[in-house]
């Protein structure tokens, strides 16, 4: 008598088959009405002649975040709670999650003197009851003048600047896909 043994390849495309999976087209069902759940992921790589992009600076770069989070997202209008966190172990979870990866947010190479030029680069991750909706990666730049130096609050608007096109981006999304009546 043979015995069954199902291969790998099977119960993998059985696993795969069970799983919710977002089609392309369909909207991404947030609800601005409820809590949203920022989590922060400082993946900034530290350079030699940039002391913002160090780690003992880490928690500098995370209010920093935050303030641009809260601000971009009271300026779109979102209605529920938006609470922010750094990536740590044992976040509770929650039903809508944003997980925003940061790789690059550090001086440009056009500063020089007064001239301050601020270059950010993030990916978001929107999580909605368990599905995962990749809303892309969004880079942005800013320059201004910054005398005696540039502190913390002077690379907060190339962060800003790439959350609002984030922002517009989910919004353009969601029109795209909502049926014209």
């Amino acid at each position: 008598m043979k015995s069954f043994v199902p291969s790998f390849a099977v119960l993998a495309a059985a696993l795969f088959l069970t799983l919710p999976v977002a089609r392309a087209g369909d909207p991404i069902p947030v609800d601005t009405e409820k809590p949203l759940q920022v989590v922060v992921h400082d993946n900034i790589v530290p350079r030699s002649r940039d002391s913002w992009t160090s780690p003992r600076l880490e928690h500098d770069r995370y209010l920093e975040i935050e303030t641009a989070v809260e601000q971009a997202m009271k300026a779109a209008g979102y209605k529920g709670k938006v609470k922010v966190t750094q990536f740590a172990a044992n976040i509770p979870e929650s039903e809508q999650r944003l997980n925003l990866f940061l790789y690059r947010w550090e001086k440009g190479l056009e500063s020089f003197g007064a001239s301050f030029t601020a270059e950010f680069t993030m990916e978001a991750v929107l999580v909605v009851d368990g599905r995962e909706y990749e809303l892309g990666s969004f880079s942005a730049r800013e320059s201004h003048v910054a005398m005696g130096g540039p502190t913390a609050e002077d690379y907060r608007p190339a962060a800003r600047r790439a959350i609002d096109q984030m922002i517009e981006f989910y919004r353009n999304a969601i029109a795209a896909a909502t049926p014209k009546r």
